[in-house]
Formats: structure tokens, C-alpha cells, sequence
């Protein structure tokens, strides 16, 4: 029963957290990592990303990191 309990908590805990990071993205197919530059953080977030990306001519911009152990960086879409 104990381990059982502990199972199901760290399955809940786990869905929590990739929730709560579900901002970030990972590798997806539409998703560039061609056009990376510095990295995201709770100050530099997705939506200064996303400004700086336009203004620098790109369509967009996100931050995102092609793996989960990879920095999370801002990316310009084109």
C-alpha cells in the first residue's frame, strides 16, 4: 500500500510540473532551432522573445530548448 501511494503521488506530481512548464517548448516539427540567441528566463521570457524576434524581422519568436536537460533559449521563427 505504501509504495502504491507513492507511485500514484509522484505520477501526480509529475503531471503538475510538466503542466506548469507546458509554456516552454520542446522539440516540436514546427518548430525551429536554427535562429537560437541568448537564454529565457523569468526576467527575459517568451514575450520579450517574441519582441525582439519581430523586431529584428522574423515572424516570431519563443523560448524553447530541443531537449529537457538543454538550456532554454529564445528562438526567431521565420
Amino acid at each position: 500500500m505504501g509504495s502504491t501511494k507513492t507511485l500514484v503521488i509522484c505520477f501526480f506530481a509529475m503531471i503538475f510540473a510538466v503542466s506548469l512548464s507546458s509554456h516552454n517548448v520542446l522539440a516540436s516539427e514546427n518548430f525551429s532551432f536554427d535562429n537560437c540567441h541568448g537564454p529565457c528566463s523569468e526576467y527575459y521570457g517568451r514575450e520579450e522573445c517574441n519582441n525582439n524576434c519581430k523586431n529584428a524581422g522574423f515572424r516570431s519568436g519563443d523560448c524553447g530548448s530541443p531537449c529537457i536537460p538543454c538550456p532554454v533559449k529564445c528562438c526567431c521563427q521565420k
